[in-house]
């Protein structure tokens, strides 16, 4: 029989070594813990440890793993029907869960994470990506925490990783010409499109003919079709408008999608693309570099920003500064501005040793004895 003092939250003895047992609000049993010591004082210091913690809300009734936390990550995904799904089932499964899974959920510790890190920084993984697996573990905890009844009461600092991933690259006009003629005809609507809209990707290639409104003279991007949820008009000008009349007056009666390859949609570009931007000279260009291209043309033709960030899809105007896109006329109207004000303050300072110089020949003119007048006797 342990040998200890009366209470429920005082150390005891087991054989030599000094052992806790203490309540977490939630649970009906006690929990007992070994302070691995012969040292009373020890066992103290354990206790009053653990009591704090259940203070701060760091010990959990739950017996929750972190695996319960990534389960409700991936069904939240699921059931926001999330276009990520794909990507995060493969962080939990390739690198949470054989990481964290088996462990309680307040037991994960800021030093364990920052391990897991340094980890993946050895291996090659580049930090865009750690801080997405980071981000869904993240998330797992904000789950946790929402839950009801919560599976968590609190969770460790989590910092990510500073990320230097912003592309600056532009397509040229030149080069979209270039790109344009190299590229197979069912994917040259690809480019165009996204030359003047700046959709992304997965937007241009779920457009329908039933989105095309050919007397409004616009195309109609419904609610799911776009990453912000929220439905946008762009409008149809110029060539733009006469590829898609061209697309249209050949299409498959049957496929209702615009962009299309015998008769059904297509899902991947990459192959052709990648051979295409290496004849046309342009490499390393991405679909998604369109969008930055798209809205920097719209600026330079005067279109108000309030109406790019609408076309584009992008919410706030933080983003034309993400992407360092700038109306280019207001750069060279600033240096116009200082040119006029360097040269008008040039002129004064002319004028002004003119006038200095006319004045003293007068005074000599008009006395001959300027200097003896001031001179200090």
């Amino acid at each position: 029989m342990p040998r200890g003092e009366r209470g429920t939250a005082k150390p005891y003895l087991r054989g030599t070594i000094w052992w806790i047992r203490y309540y977490v609000p939630g649970e009906k049993k006690p929990r007992r813990e070994s302070s691995n010591s012969v040292k009373k004082n020890d066992a103290i210091r354990l206790l009053n440890q653990r009591r704090k913690e259940i203070d701060d809300r760091k010990v959990c009734a739950s017996n929750a793993t972190i695996d319960d936390l990534l389960s409700l990550y991936l069904k939240d995904q699921k059931t926001q029907k999330r276009k990520s799904y794909a990507s995060a089932e493969g962080y939990v499964r390739l690198h949470l869960r054989p990481a964290f899974g088996k462990l309680k959920v307040d037991r994960l510790t800021t030093a364990m994470v920052n391990a897991f890190k340094e980890q993946k920084q050895a291996a090659g993984y580049a930090d865009a990506s750690i801080n997405r697996y980071l981000e869904a573990l993240i998330r797992s905890f904000q789950l946790g925490l929402d839950n009801l009844p919560p599976l968590v009461y609190t969770m460790p600092l989590i910092t990510q990783l500073d990320e230097n991933n912003v592309r600056e690259g532009f397509l040229e006009h030149e080069q979209y010409i270039a790109l344009r003629d190299e590229l197979p005809d069912h994917q040259k609507l690809i480019l165009v499109i996204g030359y003047h809209f700046g959709m992304r990707r997965g937007e241009i290639l779920n457009l329908r003919w039933d989105q095309v409104d050919w007397d409004g003279n616009v195309i109609r991007l419904e609610k799911k079709q776009t990453k912000a949820k929220k439905a946008r008009i762009a409008p149809l000008y110029g060539e733009l408008r006469a590829w898609l009349e061209m697309a249209y007056s050949v299409r498959d009666p049957e496929c209702p999608f615009i962009v299309s390859w015998k008769g059904h949609g297509i899902s991947e570009v990459k192959t052709a693309w990648k051979s295409a931007r290496e004849r046309a000279g342009v490499p390393g260009l991405l679909v998604h570099d369109l969008r930055r291209t798209a809205a920097r043309n719209m600026i330079r033709a005067g279109v108000p920003e309030r109406k790019v960030l609408d076309i584009v899809g992008w919410k706030t105007r933080s983003m034309l500064d993400r992407y360092n896109i700038m109306d280019e006329r207001d750069v060279h109207d600033a240096g116009e501005k200082m040119e006029r004000y360097l040269a008008e303050k040039a002129q004064r300072a002319q004028a002004h040793k003119v006038g200095t110089k006319v004045g003293t020949t007068e005074g000599l003119d008009q006395g001959g004895d300027t200097g003896e007048r001031i001179s200090i006797q």
